[in-house]
């Protein structure tokens, strides 16, 4: 059994050795990595599934911003779970609960580089079609997912990493 909670300022570290331990030490070599480095990840869009008997982390999840022309997004990731307990639902728990937080939160995008085969489940699609680009990673990799009604009409281009402060649009977040 575990509870979903927000990351606690105390988690960096376990949550650090998670992610080495499901991704491999190589991890931050990964395309993506470079769109969270020098930007914090959304504090309130952060997740942990703890153990209920010990608090333990069992799995993590965050959301960073990005952005896509003059348009704000969110970059899902990573996604991870202690390894041995894979295939028990933990992501997916997570996942669901984090895009509903977002969406509650008013985020209308998100984008994450990850298997179609995985992520369709909640919601994402191909980006490419979308005309959404992520230099540096296999195209059929970028996935999209829209948390309102047509987010992504009228915003296409390349992902960038977070230009500084983002604020609410009409149409979501915007760069400032």
């Amino acid at each position: 059994m575990f509870d979903i909670t927000t990351e606690r300022p105390g988690d960096g570290t376990r949550i650090e050795l998670l992610l080495n331990r499901a991704f491999g030490p190589g991890r931050k070599t990964k395309k993506s990595y470079r769109y969270r480095q020098s930007v914090d990840p959304l504090a309130d869009l952060s997740f942990v599934a703890r153990a209920k008997a010990d608090g333990a982390i069992l799995g993590t999840l965050r959301f960073w911003p990005v952005a896509i022309g003059a348009h704000g997004a969110l970059l899902l990731g990573p996604l991870a779970v202690e390894p041995k307990l894979k295939g028990q639902g933990i992501g997916a728990a997570l996942m669901f609960h984090g895009l509903d937080a977002a969406a509650w939160a008013r985020h209308s995008r998100v984008v994450l580089v990850g298997d179609l085969d995985y992520y369709a489940r909640f919601g994402f699609a191909p980006a490419a079609p979308m005309g959404l680009v992520m230099p540096g990673e296999q195209p059929h990799r970028l996935l999209a997912c829209e948390l309102a009604k047509d987010a992504f009409q009228g915003v296409s281009g390349e992902i960038r990493r977070h230009p500084g402060r983002l604020v609410r649009g009409r149409g979501g977040l915007m760069a400032a």
